[in-house]
């Protein structure tokens, strides 16, 4: 393959990520793949942190992104848009590729496959010496456990074998193809994500106001790029959380960027009025407690580690924050039409 190699573009978007961002860039650098074949961008928001020095220090081309635009999603798209590599590869500041072959593991289903857009690996890395919150990601697949009970997470469970994606799906030695149907797409795109660049900029809306890798992949779907690969291999997502406060007030953050203040831009949404059943489901496992216990001691019963514990309780805390958010945003909606000329403020008092 050494003679071989396509050009791949790395896309990571960064603001203040020097706690993780050097591992992530030694991970890629010290992959068994040409590295005058990899060029990482790295399109920052205006660290104050050592971030860029750090970057500097892999061979990085540095692209500033307007400090009062940027977020994560806006900086990948600027990243998009000033690739030039045959492949285009999403890395998270927070990711870590977990071995040196895992490059070449991710290119093997499209190059053996020319109608496979994108791939993906199965499961988040698992390991004891993580922190709590980093090791209910790894054996939940997802940080978001709405998403989990929808069905619409892109990762397996640690210690799941079958792949329960939803689409047509084929198994292969070392990995699963998919075919998506455009009404169900599941939170592809992110976290270790390899694509076809030139099929993702000439048929995805790629600007970086309107850049969501849900949504690109959406809009490829559409189009009948529905072909994607999930390697039977994982890669490390470290948060960086310490505690549940600040995970939270991240989660919140998330939403409000991009489920509410950008609702018009989106093409996908990670609830569908066909899900409505599952959400009023999902509200009664928070506010009981009961199946999410049941599906933590049913992990634990696999793995036994106390972060499973950490579902029911995560479970209720994302009812309230994102019940909280609903409300408050609504309220906000209504009293605009009220009150057109005038800002109300959630308390109720207008100025």
């Amino acid at each position: 393959m050494k003679n071989t190699y396509p050009q791949i573009s790395c896309v990571i978007a960064a603001y203040n990520s020097e706690k993780t961002i050097n591992k992530c860039l030694e991970s890629i650098r010290t992959q068994e793949y040409s590295q005058d074949k990899i060029t990482i961008i790295l399109v920052d928001g205006g660290s104050k942190d050592k971030t860029l020095a750090i970057a500097k220090r892999w061979k990085t081309q540095i692209i500033h992104s307007p400090p009062n635009l940027q977020s994560a999603e806006y900086n990948k798209g600027i990243g998009v848009n000033a690739a030039k590599g045959e492949f285009l590869l999403f890395v998270d500041h927070d990711n870590i590729l977990p071995h040196n072959k895992w490059l070449q593991n991710m290119l093997q289903p499209m190059l053996e496959n020319k109608d496979v857009v994108g791939v993906e690996t199965l499961y988040i890395h698992y390991d004891r010496s993580y922190s709590l919150l980093d090791r209910y990601l790894a054996l939940f697949g997802s940080l978001d456990p709405v998403a989990h009970y929808l069905g619409k997470v892109d990762k397996l469970l640690q210690g799941e074998t079958k792949h329960s994606l939803f689409g047509e799906t084929k198994e292969y030695k070392f990995y699963f193809i998919v075919r998506f149907d455009p009404s169900f797409v599941p939170s592809i795109g992110s976290n270790g994500f390899l694509g076809r660049r030139k099929i993702i900029v000439e048929n995805a809306d790629v600007r970086p106001s309107n850049f969501f890798h849900t949504d690109v992949q959406v809009d490829l779907i559409r189009k009948g790029f529905n072909a994607y690969a999930f390697i039977k291999d994982d890669i490390i997502h470290l948060t960086g959380y310490q505690n549940i406060r600040g995970f939270l007030a991240r989660r919140k953050l998330f939403m409000e960027q991009y489920h509410i203040k950008r609702h018009k831009l989106r093409r996908h949404s990670i609830f569908q009025p066909e899900d409505t059943w599952k959400l009023i489901k999902f509200i009664v496992y928070a506010l009981t407690f009961v199946r999410p216990t049941y599906d933590a001691i049913k992990g634990y019963g696999k793995i036994r580690d106390r972060a499973w514990f950490l579902h029911p309780v995560l479970c209720f805390m994302f009812l309230m924050l994102y019940g909280y958010l609903t409300l408050k945003f609504t309220f906000q909606n209504y009293s605009k039409k009220i009150f057109p000329n005038k800002r109300v403020l959630i308390t109720g008092r207008s100025g």
